[in-house]
Parts: C-alpha cells; sequence; structure tokens
C-alpha cells in the first residue's frame, strides 16, 4: 500500500466530518395513532460512526374515559335494538377464546357462508329417488314432476345452532334466495350443469322444495326457537346474468320466483307456528343508490299480502362515502314505507383509525335518532369479529382490530350511544 501524505490524511478526515454533519431524514409527520402490526425496523444493522439512531415514537394509544369502562355493545345497543350480532363461521365458534369474546359483545350470530344455498345445496348434487326422499322426511311439492330430489346439508348449520343456544346466542338466517352464491346445477335439467337449464314450472317446484325443507328442518329441530329473522331474498337488483335469470328472463321489479319464495317461507313458518316470532328479509347492497328500486321489488312481494316484513341493510361503507345524511335519509324511507329495518353486514372501510372513528359515531347517532323517532330498527349485526377476519381486512373496517383490540371507533360507537340520551345496563 502506498504511504498517505499528511494533506491526503487532511482531506479524508475533513470528509468524514462533512458526511456525519448531514442531517437525517426525519419521520413522517402522519404516524397512525394505533400499530396494527409489528413491524420490522428498517435501523440499519451497525449505527454509522458519527450519529446515533433517532428513536422512533411509541404509538398513543386510545383513551378510554373511565364511564366507558364498563360498556359493551351488549349493554347498550343490545337493550334499545334487541340484537347485536356478528358474522362468523363454526370454527371460529368452536373456539373457547373465540366463542368468549363474542359472548361479551354480542347476543346474535349470522353464518357468513355455510347457511347459503352452496352448502346446503352442495358444490355436487347428492340426487335420491323422490320416494327415498319421503322416507327421509324431506316435503315434497305437489307439482315436483323429477324423478330424483338433492339432498341438502345442514350439519354444519346445525352444530352452530346447537352451539348458539348453548351459549344464550340468537341466529340470523342468511340467505335463501342468492344467484351468487347458488351450484349452476340447481337450474338444469336433472341437476346437471352441462344440460339445457329448466323450464319456469320446473324451477318453481325447484324453489318451493328448497326453501320449505330448510324453514322446515330448523323450525322442526331442537333449536329453532332461537332463529329470529331470515334473509329470504339476497341482492337481486343487483344481479346479472345469473341462473334464475337464465330460467325466468329479466323479471325486473317483479320477479314472481321471488314471491314464490316468500309465500312459501311464509306459509311454511304459518303451518309450524313460527309466524309471529320470525321476520322475513330482503337484504341488499347500496340501498342508499337503489333504494327506489328495492323498494319496487318488496312492494311487489307485499302486493297481495304481507310477505315481506323488512329490508336488510347490508352497509358495506367507507369513511367517504355514504354520506351520513344520504344514509340516514335511505333508512328513513325504507322505515316511512312501512318496513322493518336490520343493518346486516356493517363494516366501514378507512385509511385513518380517527376518521373511521368519527365516521361510526355519526352513523350510531343517525340510526339511533330514527330508532328514538319510533323506526321500527330491531337488529345491528357488524361484518366479522375484527379486521383480522373481515372479508374487507385490508381496509379495516371493523370496531376491533388486529388481536381483537377495540379501536377508537368501539368507543365512538359507545360514545353515540351515551351521547343520544341512552345508558348502560348493570
Amino acid at each position: 500500500m502506498r504511504k498517505q501524505t499528511p494533506y491526503a490524511a487532511l482531506l479524508l478526515l475533513s470528509a468524514a466530518l462533512l458526511c456525519g454533519c448531514q442531517k437525517q431524514p426525519s419521520a413522517p409527520a402522519d404516524q397512525p395513532t394505533l400499530t396494527l402490526a409489528p413491524t420490522p425496523s428498517l435501523e440499519p444493522t451497525e449505527a454509522l460512526p458519527t450519529t446515533a439512531p433517532t428513536k422512533k415514537p411509541t404509538p398513543t394509544p386510545t383513551p378510554v374515559p373511565d364511564y366507558l369502562s364498563g360498556a359493551t355493545l351488549l349493554n347498550t345497543y343490545a337493550n334499545t335494538f334487541g340484537y347485536v350480532g356478528t358474522c362468523i363461521n363454526l370454527s371460529q365458534l368452536q373456539s373457547d377464546l373465540t366463542l368468549k369474546k363474542v359472548k361479551e359483545q354480542y347476543n346474535s350470530v349470522t353464518l357468513e357462508n355455510e347457511n347459503k344455498p352452496d352448502t346446503v345445496l352442495g358444490a355436487n348434487p347428492s340426487l335420491i329417488s323422490v320416494s327415498e326422499a319421503k322416507e327421509k322426511g324431506y316435503l315434497i311439492p305437489e307439482n315436483y314432476t323429477e324423478e330424483t330430489i338433492p339432498e341438502l346439508h345442514f350439519k354444519r348449520v346445525d352444530a352452530t345452532l346447537k352451539i348458539c343456544a348453548e351459549n344464550g346466542l340468537a341466529y340470523r338466517s342468511h340467505t335463501l334466495i342468492w344467484h351468487s352464491q347458488t351450484p349452476a346445477w340447481f337450474f338444469h335439467e336433472d341437476y346437471d350443469a352441462k344440460k339445457e337449464v329448466v323450464a319456469p314450472e320446473v324451477m318453481d317446484a325447484r324453489i318451493e322444495y328448497f326453501v320449505r325443507n330448510s324453514i322446515h328442518h330448523i323450525y322442526t329441530g331442537e333449536y329453532g326457537d332461537i332463529v329470529y329473522a331470515w334473509d329470504v331474498l339476497n341482492e337481486y337488483v343487483h344481479a346479472t346474468n345469473s341462473g334464475y335469470e337464465k330460467v325466468y328472463g329479466n323479471t325486473g321489479t317483479t320477479p314472481a320466483f321471488v314471491k314464490l319464495a316468500f309465500q312459501v317461507a311464509d306459509d311454511e313458518l304459518k303451518k309450524l307456528g313460527f309466524r309471529d316470532k320470525v321476520s322475513l328479509f330482503y337484504n341488499d347492497f347500496n340501498c342508499y343508490i337503489d333504494s327506489a328500486r328495492i323498494l319496487a321489488v318488496a312492494n311487489f312481494i307485499n302486493s297481495e299480502e304481507k310477505l315481506c316484513d323488512g329490508i336488510g341493510m347490508q352497509s358495506h361503507l367507507k369513511t367517504d362515502y355514504p354520506g351520513i345524511a344520504l344514509y340516514k335519509a335511505t333508512m328513513k324511507k325504507f322505515l316511512d314505507a312501512g318496513f322493518e329495518v336490520q343493518v346486516t353486514e356493517l363494516d366501514v372501510g378507512c385509511s385513518n383509525f380517527t376518521t373511521q372513528g368519527k365516521y361510526y359515531y355519526d352513523l350510531m347517532k343517525a340510526i339511533l335518532e330514527l330508532k328514538k323517532e319510533g323506526g321500527n330498527i330491531t337488529s345491528l349485526t357488524y361484518w366479522g369479529i375484527s379486521d383480522v377476519n373481515s372479508w374487507r381486512s385490508s381496509d379495516k373496517p371493523l370496531l376491533f382490530g388486529y388481536g381483537n383490540k377495540p379501536k377508537d371507533a368501539y368507543y365512538q360507537v359507545l360514545q353515540a350511544y351515551l351521547d343520544a340520551g341512552y345508558e348502560i345496563s348493570k
């Protein structure tokens, strides 16, 4: 190595001092107030020679007022609306820890997928003869002309009902007629998706078979008395090119097959003595955009007699849409038309927890105002236990975050309840 001169050494020392004096990047000004998950450190593994690592700010936890320390959704909203619930699946309910958390906050559950047609009917049909079906206790419609019947699978629903009944939880049944999660084979000849779609009169009999036996199975079972509502129809005005449309054509706001489903559900509930204890719903999303069409369908269902009791407002919202005034006006429109209203699938996507908390507060304030005015609002269901379990997990839409920790939105929901003049029950 060539020997350095004193002058060269002096230049190197000056350069080192100049680098050490350069300003390090500052931390972003919009650090979140809540940490969603541990974040890997971006600091270098070895300290720079002339600077010390900058200490990152500690996230500020959401302050909890003392007067909210004993409040839960269960001892607030459930007292006022009758039911406050969550969306769940059977495996979650089978966890003792999860079940404990559910019971702390809710008195109602809705199965996310396991009560939908594709689970009850199955991905592939299990066909048996009509005579075998009768021996198994299935109810066969008088106009059913086919030689085989698809078996219905209620194992997961039954297991859920048992857990709910044993733990003081009511059950909201979701759903019977839905284009999206009904297997394609259900609409085709011989229950074979490779064949032509069936004639409308054949489909009518299939609908009656499915709806009547679903209702009958639940209410002749041991735990039927905990099932207080059914989504008979789901997302009808948003269906395009569905199996139902292939069979019946575009039925617009006067779908006779939908009215048939409500007629069958109403009739079977009356036969079993449960009609006055159970509400039948038309459940849909973007109600604040499509309220006119939703009301037109519901009024058609009820054109001869009251079959559809209520409108389920799914309420998959964002902090920037819909505005609270629009949401409230939509709910009032349904109430003024004489319908029971349930908020069935509530979540609010956000990019900022503080903004989310304010939106939830304003939303609950609006709903509570309508309730105080006498609005027939009978249930609130949050669509998931926590952000981790949400179908919109990236939007962080629920009241509880990672580790099932309550977020600012949770406390804002409780605050709205107290600010509306209600009290926490003991």
